[in-house]
């Protein structure tokens, strides 16, 4: 026999267990257990909405009125509890609001009606404890994770009111505080959580019934755990004194039991900035220990903020001594002395940033302009400045919490805007931060208060907080900017109807501080506090004067219609102020004769505007309006100006006498010495006079148009259109035909008027003003000086002078004698000579320039010319001189603008299916000499672009031939067959075949229009 086995024999299963194999045996899971798992799951949820369905599900599940078992009751207690140790910081807010909701319903509304539940308050709390516990070595997180779940679980006993309901148990409230205030003592990081839960604990009190002892058990924690000396202490304090004024609160804490109190403001400063080395309650102890750096200022700072704006706001609502307030004072203290100081912090700046952020979103607004203190806009404007400053998103985010408050309370826009740009703030805050912010302020105001802030800045002209001329010149500068922003930007001119007209509107209010610093000077017998100081330079009030023009230019492209009333509002504005001021006194001082020719005006100008009606009447108010603006600059020629548009508005109320054409040339004279000012304003209004009056041209008129586009651009076409006559420059022109070649082409703004009508052209950008331009030719003249310095100090072996500033002579010995001077003339002839020729040849090149300029804003009223009066024959006279700017080799922006004025023309005549211009009598025969010249100008040709435009302009006028009469035909055919012979028998012709296919495809379609 074998050896018997040593294992002991394994019993046999019977009956059903022997069915089940032990590794299939599992605990049974009802459906109703994986529902309320899922519901603890929804609790974590990052949705608010997904977290109080999942406990509002629970609650109804284990409340008494389901008759709920007390084992299943008790696990749910034990699950909420555990669950406030989550990781998930979701999860204790869900955790927290169903324990709080469901010790409510079983402890203290329905108490004692779950069979076998035997809980109270104590047991509640050890629980707490129990199921928070940290047992063992635990990594620091999860030692984390289980104190602050302790804290919240606290947070929910004392939020469920089973402290005080339905009866008050004192001896468990004082373990609470115990255990809260332990926690704040000894774990910095969780200090101002506790904090938290004191202070809404205070405020759950308020409902209850004989607090007072609670409230003085609080008190007493505070105290003999040592904690009056932190913020969250503060807070604590100030919340008793505010919802339990009658409360009994230590003497020696804080001077009159007040930590708000002007004495306490240092100490107070300390306690909230967390320095809690230089704070002591007087008492031995432990030293308060310091948190790590938060990110954000604690909530203690809302308290107090909010308990001073409050205390503040009593005090306003008594309309006593506004001198009494506290806020202002308050915020310098503890806020920008404290928080915004040079030694303080970037953590400490950026909790300033943010309280600044959140009190320019919450604080009434008669506190805004203390936010704005001298630390703090210094900082704001420093870390606004560059991307990679430390603090750069905590400002910027500052600056659109301020725009975000204007947003929603438009109101809110005059002190804010007052603050940021008197003596704290900074006028040119926008260009240092590189932000829209004052712009966005002042536009998304409602006109109420941009009239206040409009008067600020006149005010701010008036007193611009320096005494230095030079800083206070570039403030008043930097206002007339944004005055002329404010127009520019404005949305809401539908509605602004005649507002200008109207006593306190932002708009005359905004004309009258232009008008006041651009035309007056103070009055000898003007008071002091109307008077500018340091007074305004006269270069600075021509800044004024280009700025006001540059509104009415914008005031004027928005609706063309009410334009000649905003001119006359501003002309009337000036004459009624020059009239009744007591203060000011025009700067205008003109002679009889002058007098007489403006007072003409002013009557003609009054009988166009009471009598007569209609576009004709709306041209003309607009070129006196600006005439008579420029005689009040000092500009002589206007005067001038003055007459010429009374002897043309004299001919053509004369319509029906025979000499009329004289108006209409004096006309047309008038709006070229407009196009001729720099400024976009008179440009515009040219533009808008011609449209008006341009059915009135005559052929005399237009002429005198098309005569400019021809003209030479040298320094003899310059003389030619603006009348340069001095003698300089007819020397120059003298040698313009030997160094031609020297000058390169001068492409200009030649188009830059064709935005004229979108935008003001040169003064596009408030700051720029005309002085950049003289600038920049200084700095060429300095180039060429220092080269011709140079070339002086070389052939007389010397050294060049730097600044010009002249060498002294070391010794007489040292001067030469008549052989060496006479020795050194053909050098310094030679020298001169090439300075001469420098010179000369810089001004050809700004005369080409200007007179390229001068042409391409006669070119923009040439396509409203015939844009407008595309069936008028006289539109003939216009093809021609058009033509010959695309010829090969000319000015790259004229041709393309002259291109585009063809294609314009053609095109809206097709668009408007109008009828083909019918020339009569004379017009005829200029007409066929058109035709020829048009012919003889492909031959000058050799582009495309410019064959192309002959084409169309020739057939253009052979359809208006053809269709005058049939038998003109021939004679078109003959044009056309003399130029195909040419080009046929010329090889190096410039006319291309394109010409006669054109001409050939015309042909064809009108036969088959025919039949």
């Amino acid at each position: 026999m074998g050896k018997k086995s040593l294992k002991r024999d394994r019993d046999v299963p019977t009956g059903d267990a022997a069915d089940v194999a032990p590794s299939k045996r599992r605990r049974h899971i009802s459906g109703d257990d994986i529902k309320i798992s899922k519901l603890y799951e929804d609790l974590a949820a990052e949705s608010d909405e997904v977290r109080l369905e999942a406990a509002k599900q629970l609650i109804l599940k284990f409340s008494p009125q389901n008759q709920p078992s007390s084992e299943a009751v008790g696990h749910a207690l034990n699950r909420l509890i555990r669950g406030l140790c989550s990781q998930r910081k979701a999860a204790r807010i869900g955790f927290c609001v169903t324990l709080t909701e469901l010790l409510r319903e079983v402890l203290v509304q329905n108490r004692g009606s779950i069979s076998g539940l035997n809980l109270d308050v104590n047991e509640v709390l050890s629980l707490v404890e129990a199921k928070t516990k940290i047992e063992g070595n635990v990594p620091g997180q999860e030692r984390r994770d289980h104190l602050i779940g302790r804290l919240f679980g606290y947070k929910a006993v004392v939020e469920s009111s089973i402290l005080f309901e339905p009866e008050l148990s004192l001896e468990c409230w004082k373990t609470v505080l115990d255990r809260i205030y332990g926690m704040a003592r000894d774990i910095p990081w969780l200090r101002e959580e506790c904090g938290m839960i004191l202070c809404e604990a205070i405020q759950h009190l308020q409902s209850k019934s004989a607090p007072e002892e609670c409230i003085q058990g609080l008190i007493e924690h505070l105290a003999s755990f040592q904690l009056s000396n932190t913020p969250e202490g503060v807070a604590i304090w100030l919340t008793v004194r505010a919802v339990f004024p009658e409360a009994v609160l230590p003497e020696q804490t804080w001077h009159k039991k007040d930590p708000l109190h002007k004495k306490e403001r240092s100490r107070l400063a300390k306690v909230l900035k967390e320095d809690f080395g230089s704070t002591s309650d007087g008492k031995d102890g432990p030293a308060i220990k310091s948190a790590a750096a938060n990110p954000n200022p604690i909530f203690a700072w809302d308290v107090v903020l909010e308990e001073i704006l409050q205390r503040d706001q009593r005090q306003r609502s008594k309309n006593d001594d506004s001198s009494k307030l506290q806020f202002a004072q308050f915020w310098v203290e503890t806020v920008d002395g404290n928080l915004m100081s040079s030694s303080a912090s970037h953590e400490k700046k950026s909790w300033g940033f943010k309280l600044l952020a959140k009190m320019a979103t919450s604080a009434p607004q008669w506190a805004l302009p203390a936010l704005f203190s001298p630390n703090l806009m210094r900082s704001l404007l420093n870390q606004s400045k560059k991307e990679d400053r430390f603090l750069h998103a905590a400002a910027q985010a500052s600056l659109k919490a301020i725009q975000a408050r204007v947003l929603r309370e438009p109101s809110a826009a005059a002190p804010i805007f007052t603050a940021l740009t008197s003596k704290n703030g900074n006028l040119e805050l926008d260009r240092i931060t590189k932000t829209k912010t004052l712009g966005d302020i002042v536009l998304s105001t409602d006109d109420e208060t941009l009239t206040k802030v409009v008067r600020h800045l006149g005010s701010l002209i008036l007193r611009p907080d320096s005494q230095d001329e030079t800083i206070a010149e570039t403030r008043r500068r930097n206002i007339a900017d944004m005055l002329l922003s404010i127009v520019r930007g404005y949305k809401d001119y539908d509605n602004i109807g005649t507002k200008v007209e109207e006593e306190g509107s932002w708009l005359r209010s905004l004309l009258i501080i232009m008008i006041d610093n651009a035309y007056f000077i103070p009055a000898p017998s003007a008071k002091t506090s109307k008077i500018p100081l340091p007074s305004i330079r006269e270069s600075t009030r021509k800044i004024f004067q280009e700025r006001l023009t540059s509104c009415l230019s914008r005031l004027l492209g928005i609706d063309s219609a009410a334009g000649p009333s905003y001119s006359l509002a501003v002309l009337r504005m000036i004459c009624s102020r020059a009239a009744t001021s007591k203060t000011l006194v025009p700067v205008l001082q003109v002679d009889g004769s002058i007098t007489e020719t403006i007072n003409k005006a002013f009557e003609t100008l009054d009988t166009i505007t009471s009598k007569a009606s209609g576009k004709t009447a709306e041209g003309f108010v607009l070129l006196y309006s600006l005439a008579l603006l420029q005689v009040y600059e000092g500009d002589g020629d206007a005067v001038l100006m003055l007459d010429d548009l009374d002897a043309s508005y004299g001919a053509l109320s004369k319509i029906k006498t025979k000499n009329t054409t004289q108006g209409h040339d004096a006309f047309v004279e008038i709006l070229l010495s407009f196009l001729g000012n720099p400024r976009a304003l008179f440009r515009r209004i040219a533009q808008q006079a011609f449209t008006i009056l341009a059915s009135d041209l005559t052929h005399e008129g237009l002429q005198s148009l098309t005569d400019i586009l021809d003209t030479e651009e040298s320094i003899a076409g310059q003389r030619l259109l603006f009348a340069h006559g001095d003698e300089e420059v007819e020397e120059a022109s003298g040698d313009d035909s030997e160094e031609d070649s020297d000058v390169e082409m001068v492409e200009g703004e030649a188009d830059n008027s064709e935005n004229d009508n979108d935008s003001d052209g040169s003064e596009s950008e408030p700051q720029r003003d005309q002085d950049s331009d003289v600038d920049d030719e200084d700095s060429g003249d300095d180039e060429e000086l220092t080269a011709f310095n140079n070339l002086l100090a070389q052939a007389l072996q010397t050294k060049p002078t730097l600044n010009g500033e002249g060498e002294e002579e070391s010794s007489d010995d040292e001067d030469m004698d008549d052989e060496q001077m006479m020795a050194l003339d053909p050098h310094l002839s030679k020298i001169f000579k090439e300075r001469s020729k420098i010179s000369k040849k810089k001004q050809r090149e700004e005369a080409k320039q200007t007179v390229v300029q001068f042409k391409s804003r006669v070119l923009d009223l040439l396509s409203i010319y015939m844009e407008k009066q595309y069936s008028n024959p006289l539109t003939f006279l216009v093809l021609l001189p058009v033509l010959r700017r695309l010829r090969p080799g000319g000015n790259k922006q004229m041709a393309d603008k002259s291109w585009k004025l063809l294609k314009g023309y053609f095109e809206t005549r097709a668009h408007h299916k109008a009828a083909l211009p019918r020339p009569a009598g004379d017009e005829i025969d200029g007409a066929w000499e058109i035709l020829r010249g048009i012919h003889e100008e492909m031959k000058e040709g050799g582009s495309n672009l410019h064959t192309m435009a002959c084409s169309k302009a020739s057939l253009h006028i052979v359809k208006a031939l053809v269709a005058l009469d049939r038998d003109n035909c021939a004679e078109v055919a003959n044009i056309y067959s003399e130029t195909w012979k040419e080009c046929f028998g010329d090889p190096s012709s410039a006319v291309q075949g394109i010409v006669f296919t054109d001409f050939q495809n015309w042909w064809a379609t009108s036969k088959k229009q025919e039949k």
